[in-house]
């Protein structure tokens, strides 16, 4: 992938501003998380769809967080793998994330590997050893079977946990090519009849909690 240019963008140079951004990551976190939500605003504004999506799953994300009172370092963690969930799509194609009709398995299968694809390109950063738990497990499911590795329950980390469900609200709220954006409350409905499967039904209790007040 190297020197591949995606929407505009040179995956190269991404690469050496995020090395840049997370040498400071612990000592000046605060910092880094602005140039960070820079680097995660201008892949959002160029990949096709997304509109904005990095960020509001962002706010979500911190949002449960505040309610669980994490601590100050758990919510930079936080922040850093939420703004960078979904960074491995920036290699899928195009024409798949703008198909107006369903996914056949194949395009299901190149969609889905963004996770490991996010994980593999970010995984030279040891600084972001503990955020790339959240970009690597926001897709697993609470009943095990989500993707890539299956975990279940507690074996999946709390950050996963929580970007799953701000990740699947917004999206849910959120027009794409194939479907019109649900409501507010049909999302919140959704997310009701999966807790348990899908997610896990605390997360899901804290958020419906914030969405209500």
């Amino acid at each position: 992938m190297k020197g591949e240019k995606i929407a505009g963008l040179n995956i190269d140079s991404i690469i050496d501003c995020l090395g840049r951004i997370v040498k400071i990551l612990h000592d000046k976190p605060q910092e880094a998380l602005r140039e960070l939500r820079e680097i995660s605003s201008m892949v959002d504004d160029q990949v096709p769809y997304r509109d904005g999506h990095n960020q509001r799953v962002n706010e979500y994300s911190l949002r449960i967080g505040r309610e669980l009172d994490l601590s100050e370092k758990e919510m930079v963690i936080l922040e850093a793998a939420a703004l960078l969930h979904d960074f491995g799509k920036i290699g899928v194609d195009e024409q798949i994330l703008l198909k107006p009709s369903s996914l056949n398995e194949e395009e299901k299968i190149e969609v889905g590997s963004h996770v490991l694809r996010g994980y593999y390109i970010l995984s030279g950063f040891a600084e972001l050893e503990q955020a790339l738990k959240g970009v690597r497990t926001h897709h697993e499911r609470y009943d095990g079977s989500g993707y890539p590795e299956g975990l279940e329950r507690d074996s999946i980390p709390l950050i996963g946990r929580i970007i799953a469900v701000a990740d699947a609200y917004d999206a849910m709220t959120s027009e794409r090519p194939y479907r019109k954006a649900r409501t507010k409350q049909e999302a919140m409905d959704e997310l009701k009849k999966m807790a348990g499967h899908q997610f896990d039904p605390a997360i899901v209790k804290i958020f419906l909690k914030i969405l209500n007040g």
